[in-house]
């Protein structure tokens, strides 16, 4: 089957492209001395992930959510760093249950209440090693940079934790524009996180992500780099300055979304059968269409409710069933919205990988 016989909506992977992105960012972290440690929460993919490990050059997978990290270790996928606080009874005893399967299994903590819970449930267990979590001003999770030394101090004296190293990640600063602000921003940031590491003589500082990835590695006490969207890419991260000034294109969109058109009555547009429950809303970042592998800037895209899309374009009216190729404007709640990853290589179905790790938020 070639792709455009698909159904639609359908998200379709370029195995070719993706192997492609991956290669790029393990050259890039390999050639600065780091690790990868990709963050599965963008794919939600078990198959992606295996992928990305076998690739070489990671340290272990990220999980946002507890329940992530279970279905990539039922997998056989690790070792798994989560990198939210668990920190409910319910999940706690999930986490304990969880390390007695999973060696090398890491989890983030912020709050010495947190900790004291942590260990109270590893005693039957064992040490459970943990990254600080640092906020980087983002306010999100994450202990301030001056409380991090005492933070440190009490967690050495919890005897069923391991304090192993900080995690931080500036999420708010990898779509910022402008490069030569975003590189400012993030340098700042991440030398302090440094100082920490140093201070602290822990093993292991990880962070980043996809936008500031090619300026954080430039920090000698970076250990690994928690990169996500930069194995399928979306119009988000495409969108941003790159060091050279221009759009961001060093990683190609490799998962996009086929649709088709169910109406064409009206006059300057058709409507396309991908709307927001296909699609996650961005207004900065919306939809290209793509063709020949090149976004076209001449079609406009815009969501046209939940089931649908408003598709502008130039010349002659597109025909009923027409199927349109569109990149993805955030790829994270995008992918979450659908089953499974069609597979190709030169427009050829080869492959359909199951999206497992789906509506896995607890």
């Amino acid at each position: 089957m070639k792709k455009h016989q698909l159904d639609t909506p359908a998200l379709v992977l370029d195995i070719d492209i993706l192997d492609e992105n991956l290669r790029k960012m393990r050259d890039l972290a390999a050639a600065a001395g780091k690790k990868l440690r990709p963050h599965t929460k963008t794919h939600k993919c078990t198959r992606l992930a295996a992928r990305q490990l076998e690739m070489g050059n990671c340290a272990g997978v990220c999980a946002a959510k507890l329940s992530e990290a279970e279905g990539l270790v039922k997998a056989g996928i690790g070792p798994v760093l989560i990198t939210s606080p668990v920190s409910t009874p319910q999940k706690i005893r999930r986490l304990r249950e969880l390390a007695g399967q999973a060696p090398g299994l890491m989890v983030v903590v912020d709050d010495l209440d947190n900790a004291r819970m942590l260990d109270g449930a590893m005693e039957s267990v064992g040490r459970l090693d943990v990254l600080i979590d640092i906020d980087p001003e983002m306010g999100r999770t994450g202990i301030a940079y001056d409380q991090a030394a005492a933070f440190a101090g009490a967690l050495k004296n919890i005897p069923n934790l391991r304090l192993c190293g900080i995690q931080c990640y500036a999420g708010h600063l990898q779509h910022i524009a402008d490069y030569g602000e975003r590189r400012h921003l993030t340098l700042e940031r991440m030398r302090r996180a440094a100082v920490l590491k140093k201070e602290l003589g822990v093993e292991i500082l990880t962070g980043t992500g996809t936008g500031t990835a090619d300026i954080d590695i430039e920090i000698p006490e970076l250990t690994d780099i928690q990169v996500g969207s930069y194995c399928v890419m979306d119009s988000e991260y495409t969108f941003i300055g790159s060091r050279d000034g221009e759009e961001n294109h060093f990683f190609r969109p490799a998962l996009t979304l086929l649709c088709s058109v169910v109406s064409r009555n009206q006059r300057g547009f058709v409507t396309v059968d991908a709307g927001l429950k296909s699609l996650y809303f961005t207004p900065h970042a919306p939809p290209r269409v793509i063709m020949d592998g090149v976004m076209r800037a001449d079609y406009n895209y815009d969501w046209f409710g939940d089931e649908h899309g408003k598709l502008c374009f130039p010349g002659e009216k597109p025909a009923l069933g027409t199927v349109f190729e569109l990149s993805l404007p955030h790829c994270d709640p995008s992918i979450n919205m659908h089953d499974r990853i069609y597979v190709v290589r030169a427009d050829e179905v080869i492959d359909t990988w199951p999206i497992d790790l789906r509506g896995m938020a607890q």
